[in-house]
């Protein structure tokens, strides 16, 4: 089956934007802290869970898209080709604005960035772990292509499916010493990204996924995606009023409300018939563009206008809806056509 052309993942996409919109709000409300005002309260502190929802979807994501190629245990090629390429092309043309800005015109921006040397320019390039950062969610993109790479190796062989659990068990020592034992035992450098605790999250997103393919419902969904939401709001709640925060649980806290919450929008997408022509599949499509271009838009729009006017959130929220219409824009007149393009010359058909 391909889950593209079913309700489910178009109910997939709009959790996607869904996640894209609390973690602008998330960035924005930062910039409010910082010029010494707030953005509803400053509720969203606890927008940072977003990118608990994001590891989690990807993982969902990952294991549907590598799982059909592990299966016949061929494709290798195709499959790592076609994800890393949607990957990095967009990366690639959207930090070379920046980053041509930063190194070229105007380093004194951020001069840290600006004195990179050459081989801290690959690891940006890359994404390579503790790579410097030019747009602020790259550290997610990491685990992502470290675990297209992990997934791929195993359509070569089924044996490196052993690689998995290998890094979940190592993965979940290290949340298990972080956030009730404090030893640092993996440190705070590449070894300990590389066995993030984050990891764990990918493997919820594949659970999610394996609780969808095996054809379990919940027939009461709207009641169990209303709970969800009750808690996951609770929760951000405690996190963005109270002293109590969840940074080093957050996989435990943030990590599985999202997979119920991945669960309850799947159940949703089984009941729920969709329109053929569905615009939240077609922002949803457009959400790693959004990821990858808030930063910037958001920081210059904030820090010179919004921060010091009445009615700065009506700005902001224009400038979020603005972020969705150009990210869905260069969706569909730029990423596409040349991935289409690319995956022709290379693989002989497109995505």
């Amino acid at each position: 089956m391909d889950l593209r052309k079913t309700p489910t993942y178009i109910s997939l996409q709009i959790l996607y934007i869904f996640l894209a919109s609390i973690l602008m709000v998330y960035h924005a409300t930062q910039h409010y802290q910082i010029s010494g005002s707030s953005l509803f309260g400053n509720f969203f502190t606890f927008g940072e869970a977003a990118e608990d929802m994001l590891f989690v979807l990807m993982g969902f994501t990952i294991f549907y898209t590598s799982n059909r190629y592990i299966q016949m245990q061929s494709g290798y090629k195709e499959y790592m080709f076609k994800t890393l390429s949607r990957i990095f092309l967009v990366y690639w043309l959207l930090i070379a604005i920046p980053g041509v800005i930063l190194w070229f015109i105007h380093p004194e921006i951020h001069a840290s960035i600006a004195r990179l040397e050459a081989d801290k320019i690959w690891e940006t390039m890359l994404m390579w772990f503790g790579h410097p950062r030019i747009a602020v969610i790259t550290w997610v993109l990491t685990h992502l292509v470290f675990f297209v790479i992990i997934f791929g190796l195993a359509i070569l062989s089924p044996k490196f499916k052993i690689l998995w659990w290998i890094i979940l068990a190592v993965s979940a020592v290290n949340l298990i010493d972080r956030a009730f034992i404090g030893s640092e035992l993996f440190g705070n450098d590449v070894l300990y990204r590389v066995f993030s605790p984050h990891n764990l999250e990918f493997a919820f997103g594949a659970f999610a996924y394996y609780f969808f393919e095996k054809g379990y419902k919940i027939q009461r969904y709207k009641l169990f995606l209303a709970f969800v939401l009750v808690v996951f709001f609770s929760v951000g709640a405690i996190h963005a009023y109270t002293d109590v925060h969840f940074y080093k649980e957050r996989v435990l806290v943030f990590g599985l409300t999202s997979l119920l919450m991945v669960i309850a929008v799947v159940n949703y997408g089984k009941f729920k018939p969709a329109p053929a022509d569905n615009l939240f599949y077609k922002f949803g499509e457009a959400e790693y563009i959004m990821l990858m271009i808030h930063g910037p838009m958001l920081s210059l729009v904030n820090f010179k206008f919004a921060v010091h006017i009445s009615f700065g959130w009506v700005v902001t929220l224009a400038t979020i809806f603005m972020i969705f219409a150009i990210s869905y824009l260069i969706r569909i007149k730029l990423e596409e056509p040349i991935l289409a393009y690319i995956n022709i010359k290379v693989l002989g058909k497109a995505n």
